[in-house]
C-alpha cells in the first residue's frame, strides 16, 4: 500500500500512443458482415498524436513524440494497430578562456546526449461473443533503454468484459495469459509466462471534451516479485472534427527494475577496471501535450 500511496503524489497520466505491429487479420468475421464487406476493405479509423518542443540559444534541448492508432471494426470483430515513439535530447556547453585577463579567447565544446528514448509497437484482434463478453489476441514489442529494457516481445490471449457501454461512458476490463521474451541491457534474454489485467475507462464531458484512463498490470508467473504496471490518464479537447489538443500523464512502474553496471573507481578517483551492479529506479513518468489529428 505504501507503493501506491507514493504514486498518488505523482499525479495522473500520459500520452502514450503507439503505431503498433499487428497480426491475425485473417481470423473469421461475422458471416452476415462478410456479405456486406469482403476482408479488410471497409473503412478504417486513424489518429496521429504529435508533440515537438525545441529550445535554442544558451541552452539546446529537443523532445519529440509521435503516436498512431489505426482501427478497423466489423459487427463483432475489430483490428487495431498502435505505435508510440519518444525521443528527447539535450546539448551541454563547456566553455573556458585561454590567454590573460586582458587578452583572451573563449573555447567552447558542445556535447549532445540522448536523455529519453521509448518505442512501442503492438497489434490486437478482438471478437465479441455477446454484448458484454469478448475475446482477444495480441502481440507487442517495446524498448526503453533508460529504464534498462533493450527489447521486450509479448503475445497475449485473453477475455474481456464490457461493464458500461453508453454514449458518453465506457468501461471495459480484460484479463489473459501472456508469454514474454525480455532482454535487459548488458544481460542475457529471458522468457517467461505471465498474467495481464487491464482496465480502460472513457468519459465524455461534452461533445468537445473527454477524459480517458488505461491501467495495465503485468505479472511474471516465473518470478512473482517481477510485476509492473503502465498507467495513462489523458484529457482531450476538440478544436474541430479533425483536430484536438491532448494532455497526458503516464507512469511506468517495475517492481524489479533492470540493473545497470557502473564503473568502479578507488578512493583517489582512479579507475579500477571493475564494475558494480546498480538497481535503476522503479518509476518512470512522462507528461506530454500533443496535437491529435483524426483521419
Amino acid at each position: 500500500m505504501k507503493t501506491f500511496r507514493k504514486f498518488s503524489r505523482v499525479g495522473l497520466s500520459c500520452l502514450a500512443i503507439s503505431i503498433f505491429l499487428g497480426m491475425l487479420a485473417s481470423l473469421p468475421a461475422a458471416a452476415e458482415e462478410t456479405k456486406e464487406k469482403a476482408g479488410l476493405l471497409g473503412p478504417w479509423k486513424a489518429t496521429a498524436e504529435l508533440s515537438y518542443v525545441v529550445t535554442g540559444g544558451n541552452t539546446a534541448t529537443s523532445a519529440f513524440s509521435l503516436g498512431t492508432n489505426l482501427t478497423r471494426k466489423w459487427t463483432r470483430d475489430s483490428l487495431t494497430f498502435k505505435s508510440f515513439i519518444l525521443r528527447s535530447t539535450a546539448t551541454t556547453y563547456d566553455r573556458w578562456a585561454v590567454g590573460t585577463e586582458t587578452d583572451y579567447y573563449v573555447v567552447e565544446e558542445t556535447t549532445k546526449n540522448l536523455v529519453a528514448e521509448n518505442y512501442l509497437l503492438s497489434g490486437a484482434y478482438e471478437r465479441k461473443f455477446s454484448s458484454k463478453l469478448l475475446g482477444q489476441l495480441g502481440a507487442s514489442w517495446d524498448r526503453n533503454k533508460f529504464a534498462g529494457v533493450d527489447r521486450r516481445y509479448m503475445v497475449i490471449a485473453g477475455l474481456g468484459y464490457a461493464w458500461i457501454e453508453k454514449e458518453r461512458t465506457n468501461v471495459k476490463m480484460n484479463a489473459g495469459l501472456t508469454y514474454s521474451s525480455r532482454k535487459y541491457i548488458g544481460q542475457e534474454a529471458t522468457s517467461f509466462a505471465g498474467f495481464r489485467f487491464d482496465l480502460l475507462g472513457e468519459q465524455k464531458f461534452s461533445d468537445k471534451s473527454s477524459f480517458s484512463t488505461l491501467f495495465v498490470f503485468d505479472e511474471n508467473l516465473k518470478e512473482m516479485k517481477d510485476w509492473r504496471f503502465d498507467w495513462t490518464n489523458s484529457l482531450t479537447a476538440s478544436i474541430s472534427r479533425a483536430m484536438a489538443l491532448k494532455a497526458s500523464y503516464k507512469m511506468l512502474y517495475a517492481n524489479l527494475p533492470a540493473t545497470a553496471f557502473l564503473p568502479l573507481f578507488d578512493d583517489l578517483g582512479l579507475p579500477t577496471g571493475l564494475t558494480v551492479p546498480y538497481s535503476l529506479k522503479k518509476l518512470d513518468s512522462f507528461f506530454t501535450t500533443s496535437l491529435v489529428i483524426n483521419f
